[in-house]
């Protein structure tokens, strides 16, 4: 029997506990992941959002404000207007004709020149407002600002003389950088928190697992003593959730193999005695006869009629066993048909009629209805032939054996009773169990190889039938089978 080592269980297991907590981190991991991603792509979304709003409201109403200063080209009153935007030195004011020339920088760096900008183009061309964001290294116009290597917005908003008439177009530029900075800040929260809740699972999830996995290690460890042959191995049964139904299971299926073991060893043992008993009588015998000098043809004759008894027992032994094997393998196949009950008991009462004549015992059947059930015909002749011969080895002389057949809804029913010497209380219940004999003298005496009964029942079951059996002691015992009607 291959045998499993606590040590490699041990090892089987810590790799379970990995594996689930490796899982739990992977699942933890990607959900903060997709939350923490959601969340600055929110975050952000609405940041931007609301500054793109609040700095495009501020050119449009600069863009207003520059209506009547550009349709005069008062360039003095429109470069006032524009320091005001610009006083906390954070931003920046072009102010450009329709032609896209810049007439008021605040910083004075750019006037005159004409813009490339996107944004310009774009309200120029007619668009109602345009932004864009840019780093100050890569746009040569907005170099000159003292935040020109951070992140700059340039809002762009027409400057109408009416709905249809262009004037020009107000650039506002402004530095966003705390927008980045802000969304950086919360993503270094984001990712303390994972790291915190992460060590939090980490040891949740080794209690947890430890939890979870000590019923399947007391279930692992007893197996490993299962499969090294110890029988006994039990495991706590906790709760009443699933891992308690498998260690009940276990439990149950280990006991069962603890009684099926005992079984055995105890039909082997069994077997062996009564192996023995008659190499052993015959042994004596020949031996007595070897040794016997001068031989005595009378005696000689005698012991051997002895000895070919003791092979008759022993040959009678081995075919009980060897049919009770057939049968636990499952080799044994029945040759069913329908048979009428009554004719298989009156051939058998036909049978064991000398046998009761000359054991001075009475024998008789009652029911001659037919009673039909699908079985074999050769097994069921050995069902009845054994229990009525029972009855007539275990009753006195004088005494009476009754068999009788009746319907009982969907069964047949068989009784033989007798009033014979009965069967003790205490051993009523083992009387099918293979070897088990009562009187182990009388019954030796008899001819019995304590196995009749069990095959009997055996066969019984094989025809989805009940074989039972009530006594008492010194009034006698009848036997009962219940066997399948057959179908209709």
């Amino acid at each position: 029997m291959a045998t499993i080592s606590l040590t490699r269980i041990k090892s089987g297991l810590y790799s379970i506990r990995w594996k689930i907590l490796v899982a739990y981190l992977l699942i933890i991991g990607v959900a903060f992941s997709v939350v923490g991603v959601s969340l600055l792509q929110l975050v952000g979304e609405y940041l931007f959002t609301q500054r793109v709003r609040d700095d495009q409201r501020v050119a449009d109403s600069l863009a207003e404000q520059m209506r009547e200063p550009m349709a005069a080209m008062d360039v003095d009153a429109m470069y006032l207007s524009a320091l005001e935007i610009c006083a906390d030195g954070l931003s920046r004011v072009l102010v450009l004709d329709r032609y896209g020339v810049v007439q008021v920088d605040t910083l004075s760096i750019l006037n005159g020149t004409r813009l490339q900008s996107a944004e310009a183009a774009d309200v120029l061309a007619g668009a109602e407002s345009s932004y864009g964001f840019y780093n100050g290294d890569d746009s040569p116009w907005l170099s000159a600002l003292s935040y020109a290597s951070l992140m700059t917005g340039v809002f762009a908003s027409p400057i109408l003389a009416d709905p249809e008439t262009s004037l020009g177009a107000v650039i506002y530029i402004s530095q966003v950088q705390e927008i980045y900075e802000s969304l950086h800040d919360i993503q270094l929260r984001i990712l303390t928190w994972l790291v915190v809740v992460a060590a939090l699972v980490i040891l949740m999830s080794v209690f947890l697992i430890r939890t979870i996995t000590r019923p399947v290690g007391e279930l692992r460890e007893g197996i490993a003593k299962m499969s090294a042959g110890d029988f006994s191995a039990r495991v706590n049964v906790r709760g009443r959730n699933e891992f308690a139904e498998l260690a009940a299971a276990f439990n149950s299926m280990s006991e069962r193999l603890a009684l099926l073991d005992k079984t055995r060893n105890q039909f082997v043992s069994n077997a062996s005695h009564e192996l023995k008993t008659p190499l052993s009588t015959m042994k004596i015998l020949i031996e007595t006869i070897l040794y016997q000098d001068p031989l005595d043809p009378g005696m000689t004759k005698e012991f051997l009629n002895d000895v070919n008894k003791e092979i008759d027992r022993l040959s009678r032994i081995v075919s009980d066993l060897l049919t009770l094997v057939n049968i636990d393998s499952g080799g044994m196949r029945l040759n069913t048909a329908d048979l009428d009950l009554n004719d298989l008991l009156l051939e058998q009462i036909k049978r064991l009629a000398p046998l009761a004549r000359e054991n001075g015992i009475e024998l008789d059947c009652s029911g001659r209805e037919a009673v039909e059930v699908n079985g074999d015909a050769v097994k069921l002749q050995q069902v009845i032939y054994n229990v009525i011969d029972n009855a007539i080895k275990y009753t006195p002389r004088g005494g009476e054996v009754h068999a009788s057949i009746s319907r009982a809804g969907k069964k047949a029913i068989v009784r033989v009773a007798d009033t014979g010497i009965g069967i003790p209380a205490d051993d009523l219940p083992h009387i099918f169990d293979r070897f088990y004999r009562v009187d182990k003298a009388r019954s030796r005496a008899t001819g019995g190889t304590g196995l009749g009964l069990s095959i009997v029942k055996q066969i019984v079951l094989l025809h989805g039938g009940t074989i039972t059996a009530s006594s008492e002691e010194g009034k006698g015992t009848t036997f009962t089978i219940e066997l399948p009607l057959a179908a209709k």
